[in-house]
């Protein structure tokens, strides 16, 4: 081949590849753009999105009243009281709740749900999870029973 050949065969892949990565900077776009407009369909009146997390299945929105898990074309709303339990592993695969350690956590709720930590948002999104979780088993162990006073007049 000729010097003017390769260069034209050049020409051309840098082209195609700067056509692949256009296309594919919009799928993205478009996609980030169709999450976001399913999730405002989805919060309630006053409801406030705390963190945004990233996973293999899809995304993990904390919310102020609940967790929302991104599933294919809909979500799957947990609110915190149907939460059982919260449990954190670490990279040897034992339990922690120490969020810097952990490397995946699950939900439990009437199934398992787990999240690995592959992204920033992941221990913004275990601490304030751990946090609401918490603040609700002490309010419901705070209540007690109404006693009656005994001795009507």
């Amino acid at each position: 081949m000729r010097p003017w050949q390769y260069l034209l065969t050049a020409l051309l892949l840098a082209v195609l590849l700067a056509v692949l990565r256009i296309s594919w900077i919009r799928r993205r776009k478009r996609e980030e753009r169709d999450f976001t407009r399913r999730l405002e369909t989805l919060l309630l009146p006053r409801e406030q999105v705390k963190v945004v997390c990233p996973g293999r299945r899809g995304r993990w929105v904390l919310t102020s009243t609940r967790l929302l898990l991104e599933e294919g074309e809909g979500f799957l709303a947990i609110p915190f009281r149907k939460i059982k339990s919260l449990r954190g592993t670490d990279g040897t695969g034992k339990t922690t709740m120490s969020v810097a350690k952990m490397t995946s956590l699950t939900v439990k709720t009437d199934s398992e749900h787990t999240l690995q930590n592959t992204s920033p948002e992941f221990p913004r999104l275990a601490r304030e999870l751990k946090a609401r979780t918490a603040r609700r088993k002490k309010q419901t162990a705070g209540k007690k029973a109404p006693s009656r006073k005994s001795g009507s007049p």
